[in-house]
């Protein structure tokens, strides 16, 4: 009996090694078998150690991408710390709410999922089965979720009818898709390979040269509705609209409008130098030094800038906890989750995902309450190398999508 139950314990974490592959079968694996897994278990402290199985192989990129995100600043030990953290918690759940009641199975795994996707916990919700609902239910929206939650408890509960009945309805869901929606006719995403230009010490000859790059591609671009990825441009302050001001104009005059990644600083006033002193700095970068980050606490926001034909500012409502959200500091990025996350754009409701916001539910969800057109995701995935985050990104938005009968569209900077 021991060994059956190890068994399961190392099947949850093959599912998690699965789900960490970033292909739609792993994480649709991960719904219909990891339930089961961990609450057939025979003890709340061995279903913990299956559900912890599960997120330790699901998140394995974490560690990778936090040693490159923080740099020399963070050991390998504290990037596993983080992983190992993230893995605890959002097990407990599983944990928490374990039964050896059948019918209570019924609304206890479904729970149990959900607790994992809301906030508090819901800020690190990465991994959630869940995620397979779009696979499962295309274009069943609110439904094909609903009938997710309920599906996952019934397998659990009663495995044989469960799962026929769940299978069945997901495939005559499958059949009648018709596919993927399209994005909108005029709509573009513009992928970067500007590396690390809003990550470590600032030179103003590459800012310049990246925002030449970018004002070009916006210029030239047939769509009316041009997006670029996240934190191209690391500064964003007046300087940089007076800057930006010619090719502005120009976007207004096609009737074309352009959605910027940036950093607003907040820790520094607003500038007002005139533009013709910033273009001299700018073309004696050459010769200047690269400016170091300001001493922390360095407080700014995670944007997105919309400018052309409309303007305004369309700020992240869930930024990366501890690295960039520092909920026991003044600097870094503020949680703004009460913002909204739809804003009227070109025509279509958009809801704006800007990186971190493509992988947790809650975002996702909450921007679904507001009837958006239109997904629109926003990375700068530089610091992703050799992981497969950058895949699970795409993945993530691609199954809310599908789920919601929404098309997306995505800018990733590498």
């Amino acid at each position: 009996m021991k060994i059956q139950h190890t068994l399961r314990c190392l099947a949850a974490v093959a599912l998690g090694l699965a789900v960490s592959s970033a292909h739609p079968a792993g994480i649709v694996a991960a719904f219909l078998l990891l339930p089961a897994f961990t609450f057939w278990q025979p003890s709340r402290r061995v279903c913990h150690t299956a559900a912890m199985g599960y997120y330790v192989g699901a998140l394995w990129p974490l560690a990778v991408g936090a040693k490159n995100f923080f740099g020399p600043d963070v050991s390998v030990v504290g990037a596993i710390a983080f992983w190992a953290v993230c893995a605890m918690l959002l097990s407990l759940p599983y944990a928490l709410l374990w039964t050896q009641k059948t019918w209570q199975l019924l609304w206890r795994v479904p729970l149990a999922l959900l607790i994992g996707i809301i906030p508090p916990l819901g800020l690190i919700g990465f991994a959630s089965p869940l995620t397979a609902s779009g696979f499962l239910f295309p274009a069943w929206s609110w439904g094909g979720f609903a009938l997710s939650l309920a599906g996952c408890g019934l397998i659990v509960a009663y495995p044989k009818v469960g799962f026929l009945g769940l299978t069945t309805m997901a495939l005559v869901a499958n059949i009648l898709h018709h596919g993927d929606r399209q994005p909108p006719p005029g709509w573009q995403a513009v992928d970067t390979h500007l590396g690390a230009i809003s990550h470590g010490p600032v030179s103003p000859l590459r800012e310049y040269l990246a925002a030449q790059d970018i004002q070009a591609l916006a210029v030239a671009s047939s769509a009316r509705i041009v997006v670029f990825p996240e934190s191209v441009v690391p500064r964003w302050t007046r300087s940089t609209d007076l800057f930006w001001k010619p090719t502005i104009d120009t976007l207004r005059q096609n009737g074309k409008v352009v959605v910027i990644g940036a950093l607003i600083p907040e820790s520094l006033p607003l500038s007002n130098t005139d533009i013709h002193a910033a273009i001299d700095l700018l073309r004696t970068a050459h010769e200047a030094q690269p400016i170091p980050r300001q001493a922390e606490p360095y407080s700014y926001r995670n944007v997105a800038i919309i400018r052309g034909t409309q303007s305004g500012i369309f700020f992240q409502r869930v930024p990366v906890p501890v690295s960039v959200w520092k909920p026991f500091s003044r600097g870094g990025a503020p949680l703004h989750l009460g913002g909204p996350a739809v804003l009227e754009l070109g025509g279509e409701r958009a809801a704006l995902l800007i990186c971190y916001e493509q992988v947790i539910p809650w975002t996702v969800l909450t921007a679904a309450l507001a009837h958006p057109t239109l997904f629109v995701g926003m990375s700068n995935d530089h610091w992703a190398t050799r992981t497969p985050i950058p895949q699970w990104q795409a993945l993530c938005l691609r199954a809310w999508s599908r789920l919601f009968g929404v098309p997306y569209l995505l800018a990733v900077n590498s």
